[in-house]
């Protein structure tokens, strides 16, 4: 396979029990390399996030366990696991972890 990484192709796998979350950290696996799409799974500590930043695509986030706040100028939303959000590209955004949380992050252009 040229385009997708860290995924098996002789059995299925588990996306919440492929990384896992650990207090105070961000631990990240990335599971496409192309230049037009970024597909990567994210564990993130409770209170843990990533500041405000913009990505070249639009990018949809969709979270596998726990709950995060995402903000993007005013607005602020809650997910739950089995709930996701697109962001159009260059749109400045944050994600914070309300508990550990476990994501799917796909970015397209």
């Amino acid at each position: 396979m040229d385009l997708l990484k860290n995924i098996p192709t002789d059995a299925p796998m588990n996306m919440t029990e492929a990384i896992h979350s650990k207090p105070g950290q961000v631990i990240s696996m990335a599971l496409s390399k192309s230049d037009h799409t970024q597909m990567t799974l994210l564990a993130f500590g409770k209170d843990e996030g990533v500041s405000e930043e913009t990505y070249f695509g639009d990018t949809l986030y969709y979270v596998l366990e726990g709950t995060m706040k995402l903000s993007e100028g005013e607005k602020e939303v809650l997910l739950n696991a089995g709930e996701c959000i697109a962001i159009p590209a260059k749109a400045l955004h944050a994600i914070y972890g309300v508990t550990d949380f476990k994501i799917l992050q796909i970015t397209l252009s």
